[in-house]
């Protein structure tokens, strides 16, 4: 390039977001499932949208890490078959897992205990339900105290399902998809949101290198964001909005993911492990993950914000660990790497999903959280629409109706 050329570039490079920015009909801020589903709405309609994100990439908490040498989706992980977005991904599902395993003390449950497990499961579901009726807010492990390993597993497994119900896994990795399914929007990266000023006739977005201007806003953050307060408004967001974001705080999930030189774990692609170990401790993965030599461990609450507080190798450390502890030491020489999600260190998520504080949908929370701010301001993402990557798209595609509802009055 030119001399000229390069002296051109740098000053359009250092000119105010704004003026790269005019006549917006639509900003949307974060460029996850729901704002990228909220832009594509919208440019469906010829409006002129720019979505802010603070990352330096789109997808939000879909992410496939690919340097294990196998797509490993830190954050949401599978798709409805044959739900809008699936299909807006040209998602191919993968097959149900051929097969499934409980373990205790390193020896599968037998024919007989299988049995007996799924009725040990319905008993302590409606245990569990009875606490969210009698006790709302309290954790239903202070209340219901497992006598035997049956009831330890059973109780695990039911507190730590995520509201992701009827997914199936995506072999590609749903962050790839999702970032292919962006290539088309226009998206400002690395661009943090401060404030969000609709007191003047166009809604003032504020980021540091500059200011961008719209006629109407959608924000897409994650709700641990808006709990944080780093993204001020003016004006204040009311109490009733600020109570449902009280009310819908982010759940400590993480995935480690280890790669194995050799199969040393003898299972088909994709089973699901479930084991009691020592302590009383029970580990959850998926063995050889598409094939691959290897496991995905999951990990949450108090154990898995020690390992993000001590850092990626001690999470590689601790997966390899718990495989050895299941399926035999002579795993450990097998290693050949490991990577870690952290999403309680990630200040764009601040936690994995949203869950309700009462234990159950938190139904009014999401819709109070949902509804418009100062008539201009919407609000999407997973936290408004049930939990889960559908729900994200689906409020993406509500929020853009909901502009362009208010675009065709003005």
């Amino acid at each position: 390039m030119r001399r000229r050329g390069l002296l051109a570039a740098s000053a359009l490079a250092l000119l105010p977001r704004a003026a790269l920015a005019a006549d917006l009909d639509v900003a949307i801020i974060g460029a996850g499932v729901a704002g990228l589903a909220a832009a594509k709405a919208l440019m469906a309609k010829g409006k002129h949208v720019l979505v802010v994100e603070a990352r330096d990439r789109v997808g939000g908490r879909t992410f496939t890490d690919t340097s294990l040498g196998f797509p490993f989706d830190t954050g949401a992980a599978g798709l409805v078959p044959g739900s809008a977005l699936a299909h807006e991904l040209g998602a191919r599902a993968a097959p149900p897992p051929q097969a499934g395993a409980i373990l205790v003390n390193g020896k599968e449950l037998t024919r007989e205990e299988y049995a007996r497990y799924d009725k040990v499961l319905d008993e302590i579901a409606k245990k569990i339900a009875e606490v969210h009726k009698l006790l709302p807010g309290v954790d239903p492990r202070q209340a219901v105290i497992p006598k035997e390993p049956l009831e330890q597993l059973a109780l695990t497994e039911l507190l730590r399902r995520p509201p992701f119900q009827g997914e199936q896994d995506v072999p590609e990795g749903v962050g790839l998809l999702v970032a292919r399914w962006a290539a088309h929007v226009p998206v400002k990266t690395g661009t943090r949101v401060v404030r969000i000023d609709s007191t003047e006739p166009l809604v003032r977005i504020v980021t540091p290198g500059g200011d961008v201007q719209a006629r109407a806003v959608i924000v897409t953050v994650p709700v641990g964001v808006l709990a944080a307060n780093t993204i001020g408004f003016a004006p204040p967001l009311k109490p009733d909005k600020r109570s449902a974001i009280a009310a819908l705080p982010m759940a400590l999930s993480d995935k480690v993911a280890v790669r194995l030189s050799r199969q040393a774990i003898a299972a088909p692609p994709d089973a699901r492990v479930t084991a009691l170990v020592a302590q009383g401790r029970v580990l959850q993965l998926i063995a050889q993950p598409g094939g691959h030599n290897g496991a995905i461990l999951v990990t949450e609450g108090d154990e898995a914000r020690q390992l993000e507080t001590n850092g990626p190798s001690a999470a590689g450390a601790w997966g390899l660990s718990a495989l050895a502890e299941i399926f035999g030491k002579t795993l450990r020489t097998a290693f050949a790497g490991a990577v870690a999600s952290r999403w309680g260190q990630d200040v764009y998520a601040r936690g994995a999903w949203s869950v309700a504080r009462d234990g159950q949908t938190g139904l009014r929370d999401r819709i109070v959280l949902a509804q418009p701010h100062d008539r201009r301001i919407f609000f999407a993402g997973e936290a408004t629409d049930g939990g889960d990557l559908a729900g994200a798209h689906s409020s993406g595609v509500r929020s853009a109706t909901e502009a362009l509802t208010l675009l065709a009055r003005r």
